[in-house]
């Protein structure tokens, strides 16, 4: 009886929900080109799918933070500890250490992983599922640019326009990335700061 089913029955099936989906086709355009490869964004921003907007949206409060979750975890766990000591008394020296290297972290124009793991959601190549964001697939994006020393993506918009970038020089940025990975470095939470 399937047999006769399949005989008559017209399966249709539904065009995979990337650019060339007839619904985003006008709605996206060429943001860079690295490595042979295109990386495409939408012309506006709010034409992106719900699904990945949601992505955008949750990272862009860690862009903003200038650092993601577990960093923002690991300094609330040296604040407690700071407070609760082992010896059951306050070090106040770790406090300060923790609420230091958390303001420092904040004067800083802008946190490169952040932003970097933020362009992975909004540039997408041509056959990405765009309904959603795939962490995987954004590590593997992440680190071909890094592999083609690929910076466009932080001068273009609308990344350009987040990290307020838009009418910095790849000079300037290469000049900034060589000094924050430096002090990013020494304001990790397991690391004591001089």
């Amino acid at each position: 009886m399937n047999w006769f089913k399949k005989l008559f029955s017209k399966e249709v099936t539904e065009p995979a929900f990337n650019i060339h989906h007839p619904d985003l086709a006008d709605k996206v355009e060429i943001a860079f080109e690295t490595g042979g490869k295109k990386f495409y964004r939408f012309v506006d921003q709010y034409q992106m799918p719900v699904g990945r907007y949601k992505w955008v949206y949750a990272t862009l409060r860690e862009v903003d933070l200038r650092m993601d979750l577990e960093t923002l975890k690991s300094y609330v766990s040296d604040l407690k500890k700071s407070l609760n000591g082992e010896k059951k008394q306050v070090d106040l020296g770790l406090a300060w250490k923790t609420i230091f290297n958390i303001e420092t972290r904040l004067s800083l124009a802008f946190e490169p992983q952040g932003v970097k793991k933020l362009a992975s959601i909004v540039y997408f190549t041509d056959t990405e599922i765009l309904s959603t964001w795939n962490t995987e697939e954004g590590n593997e994006k992440i680190k071909f640019w890094d592999e083609h020393k690929c910076l466009d993506f932080f001068l273009t918009r609308p990344i350009g326009e987040y990290t307020r970038l838009s009418d910095s020089s790849i000079t300037s940025l290469e000049t900034y990335l060589s000094q924050v990975y430096p002090i990013l470095e020494e304001l990790k939470p397991e690391v004591p700061t001089p």
